[in-house]
């Protein structure tokens, strides 16, 4: 004979299966079951068996998820409440597991066993922020080691290095940028995000800068950020007087490759843009059906002449 099909409200079945699955610690077995059952309904014991298999498998979002059902329950009695700290610790959200501990200690009655047990806990929370402080210190030698060669790989890869980097200490981030800023290969969209950084933080010192295939050097305390710069400000507002409202889709087409000009010309842009309404006039003009310059416009041929230079990088570090 087949198999017999569950009828699909059929609480109990989901319940016994996921039972027997648990109870010889096939924990992976018995989720699928649990899900259906406490789908169905969502008794307390229930969730505590559920939420122990999730835990078991390394579920622990999941968990705490489930756990969060029934809190009250969690923190009716001793053991629950251990229980649910220790969620919070494998998710590693310590400052509430600090908190819990704090106060649930105090909550239950002391007893050599409870102690036991609160201690056992303190150490778990001691154990798991050592871990996640060990993985953080190995990530940033991995990182530190990439910025080294960071031009010979995709954009996609410095983009998501870069993002890392933003997020480590400053020593260490400036540290790592220095080669990246000054090595020609690292796409000049990344550098700008590390210099803002710089610039923002107010970073002391001289930087050198391989840029649009010239070697500079930079001082990240005299800098603004690309949205602050005067010249960007001035170019938007032209961008947004002239185009925005006659033509909505046009204008953010323009200044998505505005932004994209912006990040290769930092933080040189005021030796490129000269004069923000030709170079506003050169995005009309490549846009429009007639797009030539005018050769007597030395101002506008020599911003035309960078725009050009901008794109060619854009299409050579892609």
């Amino acid at each position: 004979m087949g198999e017999t099909v569950p009828f699909p409200k059929n609480y109990e079945w989901y319940k016994k299966e996921a039972m027997e699955c648990f109870l010889s610690g096939r924990m992976e077995d018995s989720i699928p079951f649990f899900e259906e059952a406490y789908r169905l309904e969502q008794d307390e014991l229930l969730n505590t068996n559920y939420t122990t298999a999730l835990y078991q498998i390394g579920e622990y979002e999941k968990a705490k998820e489930i756990a969060d059902d029934k809190y009250s329950f969690y923190e009716s009695e001793e053991s629950l409440a251990l229980f649910y700290t220790a969620i919070l610790i494998k998710c590693h959200l310590f400052l509430q597991a600090e908190q819990a501990l704090l106060f649930r200690k105090k909550k239950y009655p002391l007893t050599d066993t409870s102690e036991a047990n609160w201690t056992a806990v303190q150490s778990l929370l001691e154990e798991e922020q050592a871990k996640i402080e060990l993985e953080k210190q190995q990530r940033i030698q991995y990182l530190l080691k990439e910025s080294y060669s960071l031009g010979d790989k995709s954009f996609a890869k410095q983009s998501a290095i870069m993002k890392e980097l933003e997020e480590i200490p400053l020593e260490l981030f400036i540290e790592a940028v220095r080669p990246i800023l000054a090595n020609p290969y690292v796409n000049g969209i990344v550098k700008a995000t590390a210099i803002e950084r710089l610039a923002f933080e107010k970073v002391q010192g001289s930087f050198d800068i391989y840029w649009m295939k010239e070697k500079r050097s930079i001082q990240p305390c005299t800098l603004t950020s690309i949205k602050k710069h005067k010249i960007v400000q001035e170019v938007m507002f032209l961008l947004s007087e002239r185009i925005e409202q006659t033509n909505p889709s046009l204008y953010q087409a323009m200044v998505k490759e505005v932004s994209l000009h912006f990040f290769m010309l930092y933080p040189f842009i005021e030796e490129v843009i000269t004069s923000p309404t030709e170079w506003v006039g050169l995005y009309q003009k490549r846009y429009s059906e007639s797009n030539q310059i005018e050769e007597s416009d030395y101002v506008t041929n020599e911003m035309n002449r960078w725009m050009q230079k901008v794109e060619q990088e854009l299409m050579d570090l892609t």
